[in-house]
């Protein structure tokens, strides 16, 4: 009886001191951390490496055509004739409108035939002033007179030429705004004419980039009524900066010979600026904004360790790290919530 006691005691003091093990000395894993209080949290990496990289920025430009011009009229005159079809091309110099001239006409008609009086009658007063026929002051008078005329003359062409509403460059000419019979002053609009043979698009980027765009750098852009991208050629780019929207205009212009480009209307831009060597470029999901900046958590002797970085140009997927990272660093890029100062980490995937 005593030794059954005995070994039952034994048996006691055994399962008290394993369970004394289990609660108050749990077994650690192979890293050296408490596998039951403690576990790895299971993450995706990232491991830093050196990138080369052409960087672009996105932005929304509009067409221009490369000529405009509201076609008017510069004097008060009817229109009594209209050479001009809605929606066709014309050429340079060609007459669109005519404009009523009759008045001017006879005016000219009228002083062309006192000029030539005034002509015959200087000729003959030049005859008689060298043999004092007439007196000097005579003379300066009738001369006076037949320049006079040749003036008014030549006013009176000036105005007739305005009757004639010419094209003042090649284009697509748009819709008239007025009818034959119309009496029409120099604030009515015509029609508007356009050359589209090449097309403008004028966009904005933000200042940080006003050294890395440079005229003779090609862009591409997409519209919403053509399925492909279009290629445009940066011609010029403003000398300052837009101080209430910090952003610098650029002009780029296409060639449109097909006339598939529409003025006035949108477009996406896709600007490639300098290439961007020996740079770090990591996952934005990696990043963890705070009220200082961005930190990432990198993987060191299993734990986390949180670091403060510094970022550069960004896209979709991918931001620039310009300080705080060296190349072979393992990020944390998933389970980010769950992940503190020194948590364990096991990484299950590694891109």
């Amino acid at each position: 009886m005593k030794r059954t006691l005995f070994i039952l005691g034994c048996i006691l003091v055994v399962v008290i001191l394993v369970l004394i093990k289990i609660f108050l000395f749990p077994s650690k894993n192979e890293t050296g951390t408490v596998s039951k209080t403690n576990p790895e949290i299971p993450v995706e990496g990232f491991i830093a490496k050196d990138t080369s990289v052409n960087y672009q920025i996105e932005t929304i430009g509009s067409l221009k055509a490369n000529e405009q011009v509201d076609i008017v009229s510069e004097i008060n005159r009817k229109i009594i004739a209209i050479y001009m079809k809605e929606g066709t091309w014309v050429i340079a110099g060609q007459l669109l409108f005519k404009l009523d001239d009759a008045d001017i006409i006879s005016r000219i008609n009228k002083l062309t035939i006192e000029l030539k009086l005034a002509e015959a009658n200087e000729a003959r007063e030049k005859v008689l002033l060298p043999k004092g026929g007439i007196s000097q002051e005579r003379f300066d008078e009738v001369s006076n007179l037949r320049q006079t005329i040749q003036a008014e003359i030549e006013i009176l062409k000036v105005d007739l030429s305005k009757t004639s509403i010419l094209a003042p460059f090649s284009g697509k000419i748009g819709l008239r705004n007025v009818s034959e019979g119309a009496l029409v002053n120099p604030g009515v609009v015509l029609a508007n004419l356009q050359d589209i043979s090449r097309m403008k698009l004028d966009f904005s980027i933000p200042e940080r980039y006003a050294c890395d765009l440079h005229a003779g750098s090609w862009i591409t852009f997409h519209t919403d009524y053509l399925p492909d991208d279009q290629m445009a050629l940066v011609e010029a780019i403003e000398p300052a900066v837009d101080v209430r929207t910090r952003t610098l205009l650029v002009r780029a212009t296409t060639p449109n010979n097909h006339g598939n480009l529409v003025a006035g209307t949108s477009a996406r831009v896709n600007v490639t600026l300098n290439e961007l060597n020996k740079s770090i470029f990591v996952p934005t999901a990696a990043l963890i904004p705070s009220i200082k900046g961005y930190s990432v958590f990198l993987k060191r002797s299993g734990r986390a360790q949180p670091v403060m970085v510094e970022t550069g140009v960004r896209n979709r997927d991918y931001i620039r790290i310009v300080k705080g990272i060296q190349i072979g660093d393992t990020l944390v890029i998933t389970n980010l919530l769950r992940v503190k100062k020194d948590s364990p980490l096991k990484v299950v995937k590694t891109n």
